[in-house]
């Protein structure tokens, strides 16, 4: 079937838009984050309290995520956005006026339960696009959240300079300017009428997950950002005690990390995806993880150990892209907002559990190499949920086709 031509368009743009809303978003955020440590230290905290103010951002976006997802799809999802960036600023502004540890967690606290803007932007591209371009616009939002993490907090830390309070200034003004991008330059992404009629409620949020091959896909999703946000969470400490690899060595090789990350999404994942399908990438790139997960734990030097983690960043990447793809295939879009929500979730609530595990498991177990094979073995137990989902899936999309012609 032939796409209208305007249509197209307006979709192209909204894309271009959403990548600079997302990559000034991302760059605000890592701005600050390496830098609240110092910046709450200085008002006495101690370390359970920087501990813990780790922790207060992904819990807001545990509840916020599917709750601003369900609200792109009953008012718009530009008023959704609006709604998070908008909670972003102010959040920001509040930070760098904060001159007690109390407002520090109350901005961060602010900034998790409006923060929606990456399921927002997926749900867009759910929207505006084919299927068969789905995967590809996913990977350009991927590659935008890759690139703040890389470049912010180098930013932030040249900003310090000027005193702690500069760089959270510095992500507010980034924030406004989204915000005027939103309102002046985004094409609005109306509501289906159908959705105005679905509850705006939690349970209704849990039957849309709770059918078969949706739920599969949380499965997949759960394995999977367990054991990526382990890996990554747990890289530091093994890093120091099996390489005995200083700071600036670890900072870099993370940041190789998310280049690759970012190449695979942003360039990658075009070719792949015109080959083989989602569901037969992540099959294979779960495979293709799992032996490189584990053999990184023995690596002698950093060379070895950057030659294995390349292909562990590559299928990190690809799974990542085409679980969101998948999932904006088998929702219909007036749910797409919601159920997109709930699966980032997921990742918040790994980035509060990840590295509570991955530290307990190498501090109690007494060994740095359980660290890694903690994460092939959730990687081993996704490729059974994928493969369990594969076949439902394969019945699902050719009756979903029927129905369409």
């Amino acid at each position: 079937m032939e796409r209208d031509p305007e249509v197209v368009t307006e979709g192209q743009r909204a894309i271009r838009i959403l990548f600079f809303v997302v990559l000034a978003d991302m760059l605000g955020f890592g701005l600050i984050i390496p830098l609240l440590p110092y910046y709450v230290r200085q008002f006495g905290a101690s370390d359970l309290v920087i501990g813990l103010l780790g922790m207060v951002y992904p819990l807001g976006q545990v509840f916020a995520s599917p709750l601003i997802g369900r609200m792109s799809d009953k008012f718009g999802r530009k008023r959704a956005l609006l709604l998070s960036v908008g909670g972003t600023f102010f959040s920001l502004l509040m930070l760098g006026f904060a001159r007690s540890v109390g407002l520090v967690f109350l901005s961060r606290l602010l900034d998790g339960l409006t923060g929606g803007n990456i399921t927002v932007a997926q749900s867009y591209i759910g929207d505006h696009t084919h299927e068969k371009d789905r995967a590809k616009s996913l990977g350009l939002i991927g590659a935008a959240f890759g690139l703040g993490f890389i470049f912010g907090p180098a930013i932030g830390g040249f900003l310090s300079r000027w005193g702690f309070s500069t760089p959270a200034f510095f992500a507010a003004g980034l924030s406004f300017f989204n915000l005027m991008n939103i309102v002046f330059l985004l094409p609005d992404s109306k509501p289906q009428k159908d959705s105005r009629k679905v509850p705006f409620t939690f349970a209704e949020l849990k039957k849309t997950v709770s059918t078969p091959h949706v739920g599969y896909l949380m499965m997949v999703k759960f394995f999977y950002a367990l054991g990526f946000t382990t890996f990554e969470t747990s890289f530091a400490l093994f890093a120091m005690r099996r390489l005995n690899l200083p700071l600036s060595s670890t900072s870099y090789i993370l940041t190789y990390v998310g280049l690759v990350i970012v190449f695979t999404q942003a360039f990658l994942i075009r070719k792949i995806v015109e080959r083989y399908r989602e569901t037969e990438i992540i099959r294979l790139a779960i495979f293709l993880s799992v032996p490189f997960l584990v053999g990184y734990s023995v690596s002698p030097n950093i060379t070895v150990l950057l030659a294995l983690l390349t292909p562990v960043s590559i299928s990190s990447a690809l799974i990542g892209v085409s679980l969101n793809s998948l999932v904006t295939k088998l929702v219909d879009r007036d749910k797409l907002g919601g159920t997109l929500g709930i699966f980032n979730s997921i990742d918040s609530l790994m980035r509060i559990l990840s590295p509570l595990l991955g530290a307990s498991i190498i501090q109690y177990v007494g060994s740095v190499y359980l660290g890694s094979f903690e994460g092939a073995f959730v990687l081993i137990a996704a490729v059974c949920f994928v493969s369990a989902f594969l076949p439902h899936y394969r019945r699902f999309s050719l009756r979903m086709h029927g129905q369409q012609s």
